[in-house]
């Protein structure tokens, strides 16, 4: 039950960052910029947030503006 839980939660804050990003997105002629830094640190459902947040912004669409940048460290990673 606990574990079903949290992968509804971690759905439903996926879904919201989409939607935010969306909104933010369209609200400006800029384009927003997500940078994130130290991926090698980042947990498997941060990842997962990220790549679902890659996935669902749609990069034709006229409307949105955004763009994503990700950095690790090589070597700094422990193998996951």
């Amino acid at each position: 039950y606990h574990d079903e839980n949290c992968v509804n939660a971690q759905k439903r804050l996926q879904w919201l960052l989409c939607e935010f990003v969306q909104v933010i997105s369209t609200s400006f002629a800029a384009p927003v910029t997500l940078f994130l830094d130290d991926l090698q640190w980042a947990d498997p459902a941060s990842i997962a947030a990220v790549n679902h947040l890659s996935l669902a912004v749609n990069p034709t669409s006229e409307d949105a503006h955004f763009f994503f940048l990700g950095c690790y460290r090589k070597g700094e990673t422990d193998g996951a």
